[in-house]
């Protein structure tokens, strides 16, 4: 089973990453393709939720994929919010942004759907002050 993308929303401001149990780099690297080009469609920052929920684990290699795909990360990724994720994704998501600080800006962990709703309205509301 592969990783599923969706609009989570009419006004194609968030995207829905729903991880199965089991995925592989591969099945992210062409979840990421089909996020980029639904981005393309569209001027304005995009922001990502990314559900692990479901997920039985993390491939090996996570801190280099990470780094690898917030590179590869469409010029209009706004960031993105982690949900359901377990401790140890939570302890490589945190080395990941101590480590790449810069990167490490533009994601979170989010207790929930809700929560990261709230997150990233945040940012919306910080990057509106920015262009301002």
């Amino acid at each position: 089973m592969s990783i599923v993308v969706d609009w989570l929303d009419a006004d194609k401001k968030i995207i829905y990453y729903d991880f199965p149990a089991q995925w592989t780099w591969d099945d992210l690297y062409s979840a990421m393709t089909q996020v980029k080009d639904m981005m393309a469609t569209v001027p304005y920052n995009v922001y990502v939720v990314i559900d692990y929920e479901k997920s039985k684990g993390i491939p090996p290699g996570a801190l280099t994929q990470l780094r690898v795909g917030t590179m590869k990360a469409s010029p209009n990724w706004g960031g993105g919010v982690f949900i359901g994720v377990s401790a140890l994704v939570k302890t490589l998501l945190n080395t990941f942004t101590t480590i790449n600080k810069k990167l490490g800006e533009r994601y979170s962990i989010a207790k929930d759907r809700e929560d990261a709703l709230a997150i990233i309205e945040r940012w919306r509301t910080n990057e509106a002050k920015r262009l301002t």
